[in-house]
């Protein structure tokens, strides 16, 4: 973590809410900028996810406030325009930044379009292998545009600064440890808290067929099911409804001890958005994606892409989980042979980027001091 002198003390502000996948990053440069002494005030949007997960994890020191938000489709957002971006005014007026951090979603757009009317630096985030509509839009007025994946700057303005940063991590993750698998194998599955229902019916049915088909494998698997508040009960009950054999199951709704999970895990199944994809790398964890389909431009399907494209993970569509099979097989495959986990294993942890807080942060410093 770097240091200033307190003349070089700046007000920062992040504009990070809408979804955990945009805000938990935020918060992570967040603490960054504030361990280097920078006032740091993070905008959200007044949902009720951000209230329901924001509480334990804004950093020491951090002021929030709200703007509200509407989705760029919405009617309504330009109806209402001219009152969101006075509202914005007046959080620049009180905070005066010297940069506006944004990362990326529909949050981001009154406080781009308020940065660029008071001629504040604006500096994007971009986590995913293609951009979002809300970043697409907002690259022309932006001074730098962070990215993750290499590929995504063919979708930028061409004469834009761009930087390599990586995806901002919770500070806990560092803590993750790469498991190595002893008698027992431990599974960790993340159903992800969107398009759930029908990945989870899928795995608990692919682990019944292989606890059946594979009963010594079955004995040795050990596997922790996060499947979600919302989905726990649900979960639970499909594990009820379809005993998988012989396998030893632990649902989980959420969890504030994932770095504990991760570093137990000899295998994970998830669905493929950034922020997973490079938790994943920083514990060079072995991993089946399964992408969410449905999302703006597929971007969940260019991340897994991007990453089996390396030989870090294995991929499953979400087309192939209509039969259990595809899935069967992948899982029996790398739990049952430790060199294939291994390859894996060798091929993502080169992919982490523990220091991107860092990476953005220092975005964030010169483009608020004007350097290239």
């Amino acid at each position: 973590m770097g240091s200033v002198e307190f003349w070089h003390i700046m007000n920062i502000l992040i504009s990070c809410g809408g979804t955990g996948g945009h805000m938990f990053p935020g918060l992570s440069v967040a603490a960054e900028l504030k361990s280097r002494g920078h006032n740091v005030t993070v905008l959200l949007s007044g949902r009720a996810v951000e209230n329901e997960r924001s509480a334990k994890m804004i950093p020491d020191g951090v002021e929030t406030c709200v703007l509200p938000a509407r989705q760029l489709k919405d009617p309504l957002l330009y109806l209402f325009l001219p009152y969101y971006l006075i509202c914005g005014w007046r959080i620049f007026r009180r905070v005066r930044p010297a940069a506006l951090l944004a990362m990326g979603s529909y949050t981001s757009f009154v406080p781009c379009l308020t940065a660029f009317i008071s001629r504040v630096p604006i500096v994007l985030h971009e986590a995913n292998a293609v951009p979002g509509k809300a970043v697409k839009a907002l690259s022309r007025f932006a001074r730098t545009i962070c990215y993750t994946f290499p590929g995504v700057t063919r979708f930028l303005p061409a004469k834009k600064q761009v930087v390599e940063t990586g995806v901002p991590l919770r500070v806990e993750m560092l803590g993750i440890k790469p498991h190595k698998a002893e008698k027992e194998l431990t599974l960790l599955v993340m159903g992800g808290s969107q398009g759930a229902a029908s990945v989870n019916v899928a795995i608990v049915e692919a682990l019944s067929l292989l606890a059946e088909r594979k009963p010594e494998t079955g004995k040795r698997l050990r596997v922790i099911h996060i499947a979600g508040a919302r989905n726990e009960a649900a979960v639970r009950e499909l594990y009820a409804k379809r005993p998988a054999g012989t396998l030893s199951v632990t649902v989980i709704g959420f969890t504030n001890e994932m770095p504990k999970y991760y570093s137990e895990a000899d295998l994970c199944i998830s669905r493929a958005g950034a922020s997973s994809c490079f938790e994943l790398a920083l514990g060079g964890i072995p991993a089946i994606l399964i992408p969410l389909t449905g999302l703006a431009g597929d971007h969940q399907g260019a991340n897994a892409r991007y990453f089996e494209e390396q030989g870090a993970v294995r991929v499953v569509s979400q087309r192939d989980l209509a039969t259990p099979d595809a899935l069967v097989a992948c899982l029996a495959e790398l739990l049952e042979n430790e060199a294939a986990r291994d390859a894996l294993r060798k091929a993502i942890l080169p992919l982490a980027r523990p220091d991107a807080a860092a990476r953005v942060a220092n975005a964030i410093e010169a483009a608020a001091r004007n350097e290239r």
